[in-house]
């Protein structure tokens, strides 16, 4: 089983002409630039057209006519998500709606005041979600590895023009986080954490997945367990060109834990919540999850 090497694809002078393009023509000439592009990558990214494939054809079973029409679709819905998210982060002046579904119980993890883990995945753009939902009046806290687009952080700094999200470096070797994560459940911020991507050397859980066995990282519900924080499974996802929905689940309360057998049974618990979340979005959204690599253990 292949694993996910902590970067994504995307280069910082890429961006840099989505967001010419964004200031001086808006989004619509944007997205048509970006149908070259998704169609570059499904003619050559042959590494993870290969890993795509197996995902539309081997476990959601399309048959390989429909599965290669959805490999291109893939890449351009996910091009017009990190456009969708540029937009917004740069001030492009852009007609964005989002339907709330359970947004109430983000503001019932903010009532309990004791900050909280959003627990998503790379289903559509949560980030979109995080920009519109400014009304919770809190900071999103994003957790990702440092060498994660760590030179396209540092642009989007320059151009980001709201505020209320916060990067959280993971790290390697170094457990500096883990004191960013407690001062931002202390100020009762909300941490948004991805849990169907890991790296080598992390602590990993077993399940089934879509009916084939795959791993997940332990520590989104590790964390969620070892700090006694409230969690929820939160999505958003594209309906149209300029429609967003956005899911959140009941919070999930957690209680801390002490011992060992008590962290691993929460585990557990929270991990099956999770993937029941997950499998419903993907039925719903196939087209919308985006893992370039070998995600299930038979591949």
């Amino acid at each position: 089983m292949a694993k996910w090497e902590g970067k994504s694809k995307g280069t910082v002078l890429g961006h840099k002409i989505f967001v010419f393009i964004l200031n001086k023509l808006g989004l619509k000439p944007a997205y048509l630039v970006l149908r070259f592009v998704a169609f570059h990558y499904f003619l050559f990214a042959f590494k993870s057209n290969k890993h795509i494939y197996y995902y539309f054809h081997n476990v959601l079973k399309y048959n390989r006519f429909t599965s290669y029409l959805k490999i291109y679709k893939n890449y351009y819905i996910f091009g017009q998500t990190i456009l969708d998210k540029v937009a917004l982060l740069a001030g492009v002046k852009t007609n964005f709606t989002i339907n709330h579904d359970g947004s109430a119980n983000l503001d019932k993890i903010a009532a309990m005041g004791r900050g909280g883990i959003l627990v998503s995945a790379h289903i559509g753009n949560w980030e979109i979600a995080g920009q519109l939902l400014n009304r919770l009046n809190t900071t999103f806290n994003i957790l990702m590895y440092e060498n994660e687009h760590e030179n396209l952080k540092k642009y989007m700094d320059e151009v980001e023009k709201k505020k209320n999200i916060k990067i959280i470096a993971i790290k390697d070797g170094e457990m500096g986080h883990l004191i960013e994560l407690h001062n931002a459940f202390s100020n009762n911020e909300l941490v948004v954490m991805h849990g169907d991507r890991f790296r080598d050397g992390v602590q990993t859980l077993e399940a089934t997945f879509l009916g084939k066995i795959a791993k997940f990282p332990a520590g989104p519900f590790i964390m969620a367990a070892k700090f006694g924080v409230p969690l929820t499974l939160a999505f958003a996802v594209k309906e149209t060109s300029t429609h967003y929905h956005f899911f959140a689940s009941e919070p999930i309360e957690v209680k801390r834990t002490r011992d060992p057998k008590q962290t691993e049974i929460a585990v557990q618990e929270l991990l099956h919540k999770y993937i029941e979340e997950v499998e419903k979005m993907v039925h719903r959204y196939p087209e919308q999850w985006f893992n370039y690599y070998a995600f299930w253990k038979e591949e």
